[in-house]
């Protein structure tokens, strides 16, 4: 595979653990993507549901594969950018599944258009029983990420920032994602909306199984970035902004409605 400036190679991570019946559309996300500089990289947390087999008996095999313990989501993250050869990283989880064909060669391009450019977030679909909802994360800056919770499916990166500001923090459990963007904006990097959809995802996850316990660690950690005035008027300023926004159109700011069952 030919790789040049114009043609960036594109990592995308999954991460995994018994998901034997979740991986089959992840997978064929990836594999119909058009953009020919990427590689597909698979983190197994010993899977006993013959996860291994389904992914070592697919047609097109990731550029890497380990199956073994992880202390968790994070760590399995970690092991993942360890193994990728890309310049440009992304993670697609279990059972997500990518938009279209088109999402890698239309992320490529702006990274190979602008080789400042190291931070790119993206729209994203979620679903949930009887119903979806577009996130457009355009919203999303560096002013406005203290106090919004960006979807990291949607999010590109080059891997220079992880050489940076270092991996994810295994400290963090529910949360290491957020610090670790958290910790880009304090480098002083500038986030960048690109305004396409890039991928469809189920609610829930990690981040849902717990909710108590996500609040208590989202605010221990911004207060470790944030003045606590600042934060707590950003904080206001927020949900204020999402109250207005539910009264006027039903939805949250950057969240729209796309269908129901």
């Amino acid at each position: 595979m030919s790789v040049t400036a114009d043609k960036p190679l594109l990592s995308v991570i999954t991460v995994c653990f018994n998901a034997a019946a979740l991986l089959p559309r992840t997978m064929a996300s990836v594999h119909a993507q058009r953009w020919p500089a990427r590689e597909w990289v698979v983190v197994d947390g010993a899977s006993t549901d013959g996860t291994q087999s389904l992914v070592q008996g697919s047609p097109q095999l990731p550029a890497a594969f380990i199956s073994e313990p992880d202390r968790g989501i994070y760590d399995a993250m970690n092991k993942g950018i360890a193994l990728a050869r890309g310049e440009v990283l992304y993670f697609l989880n279990a059972d997500d599944r990518l938009h279209d064909p088109d999402v890698l060669t239309d992320v490529a391009n702006c990274f190979a258009a602008d080789a400042s450019l190291n931070f790119l977030i993206a729209n994203v679909v979620v679903e949930k029983p009887g119903m979806t909802e577009l996130h457009t994360q355009d919203y999303i800056n560096r002013f406005t990420l203290p106090f919004t919770d960006p979807c990291h499916q949607g999010v590109f990166v080059r891997r220079r920032l992880f050489d940076e500001v270092g991996l994810f923090d295994l400290r963090w459990r529910t949360s290491a994602d957020y610090d670790w963007f958290m910790r880009v904006r304090q480098a002083g990097h500038r986030i960048q909306h690109l305004d396409r959809t890039v991928v469809h995802f189920p609610a829930g996850g990690a981040h849902a199984a717990d909710p108590m316990a996500l609040a208590t660690e989202r605010r221990a950690l911004r207060a470790q970035y944030m003045p606590a005035a600042l934060l707590a008027a950003g904080t206001f300023a927020a949900k204020a902004a999402n109250r207005l926004s539910r009264m006027r159109c039903g939805s949250p700011i950057g969240h729209t409605r796309l269908a129901g069952s």
